[in-house]
């Protein structure tokens, strides 16, 4: 196990900068996710992590030491890939073990090692298969199993799963919260999938054209998005985000108005004179059907999910929104419908798009 810190780190590939001077403290033993969308740089950031980059500017260190120029087979550090890259014509067993035969480890210590690896992942009766003889599933353990034999310091996830239909997406995502549980080992996993984020990590750090937005616990990051682009990224589905302006501010706290003329209680002061624009993220789940409510709207369609529904609804001023309710659908696409919001579920971000504090707020 090993801390890991990102300190100024910059990547430019010639003139163009891809990587915008990132500083990123990891503990020893968290479960961190750089999650951003595709092309972010989430995954240039961990091959810098992992020495397969060189880095342009600023310091990897880890466990306290600078790893710049210390070439990959010496940072203590294992990789697992999208790829699974198994070697076809070596067992479950040999594939495992390729790393320790590299570096010599004597039979015996190999064989106990993959053994204890196999047991932890369920690869037990496995062992003497092919990568043919496999599901997507196995062969991904396989390859965690090849990384957990060598005992590294810190694990390394490069969108492991995206090969994965939904159903076995889920199931390694079980797997893998658990290994970690397990080792206690020091993890940074990249993905653009916010849903795996939010189960797998002790932290998550949100990447943004190569710059980071937020870095904070899953439900820090939910209830609190720093800005829009946080507050769009994470969640499933997504935070509904309406233009206003206020009409009213005072001390306790004042009102919104949409262009359609509805008016948006706002429960905390702004630091926005009148007039000023403001943006307001309400939650999926924190609109509800109402027909005393504020909003206006026609719903579009009503997606129902088993014990939820997400109805979608265009308000009266042509903005999408999309709420959440428990249960089968109520509504069916055409119907009028008013929506009531729920103030606790409400975020306000100024025109910049920065986060406006309610008080108390750290």
């Amino acid at each position: 196990m090993a801390p890991v810190s990102l300190k100024s780190v910059t990547k430019a590939y010639g003139s163009f900068e891809v990587i915008h001077g990132i500083d990123l403290e990891i503990e020893d033993g968290a479960f961190v996710v750089l999650v951003g969308p595709s092309g972010c740089g989430k995954s240039t950031l961990l091959r810098m992590i992992a020495g397969l980059e060189t880095i342009s500017h600023g310091e990897v260190v880890i466990d306290g030491e600078v790893v710049n120029d210390v070439p990959p087979k010496h940072r203590d550090i294992a990789m697992v890939f999208q790829n699974y890259a198994l070697y076809p014509h070596m067992t479950v067993a040999e594939n495992m073990g390729f790393s320790l035969r590299l570096a010599k480890v004597p039979a015996a210590e190999a064989a106990d090692k993959i053994r204890a690896s196999a047991s932890i992942l369920g690869l037990t009766d496995l062992l003497d298969r092919y990568p043919r003889q496999l599901s997507g599933g196995q062969r991904q353990r396989v390859a965690m199993g090849r990384a957990i034999v060598r005992n590294p310091k810190v694990f390394l996830f490069d969108e492991p799963l995206s090969n994965l239909d939904a159903a076995l997406r889920m199931q390694m995502r079980v797997e893998i919260a658990e290994l970690h549980q397990k080792l206690g080992t020091t993890m940074i996993y990249v993905t653009h999938d916010q849903v795996e984020a939010m189960t797998l990590a002790t932290k998550i750090a949100v990447v943004n054209k190569g710059k980071l937005e937020q870095v904070a616990s899953p439900v820090r990051l939910y209830e609190r998005p720093q800005n829009l682009f946080v507050a769009r990224f994470i969640g499933s589905p997504q935070m509904n985000i309406l233009s206003t302006r206020i009409v009213r501010a005072t001390d306790g706290g004042g009102e919104a108005r949409l262009a359609d003329g509805s008016i948006i209680a706002l429960p905390w002061p702004v630091p926005l004179g009148e007039g000023n624009e403001l943006r307001v993220g309400i939650r999926p789940e924190a609109l509800m059907l109402s027909e005393g409510g504020a909003l206006g709207g026609r719903v579009t369609l009503a997606e129902h999910l088993g014990g939820l529904t997400l109805v979608h609804i265009a308000l009266t001023d042509g903005t999408p929104v999309v709420l959440q309710a428990v249960g089968g659908p109520t509504v069916t696409a055409g119907d009028l419908v008013r929506l009531r919001v729920d103030p606790a579920g409400l975020h306000l971000f100024d025109p910049d798009g920065r986060r406006i504090a309610a008080p108390g707020e750290n």
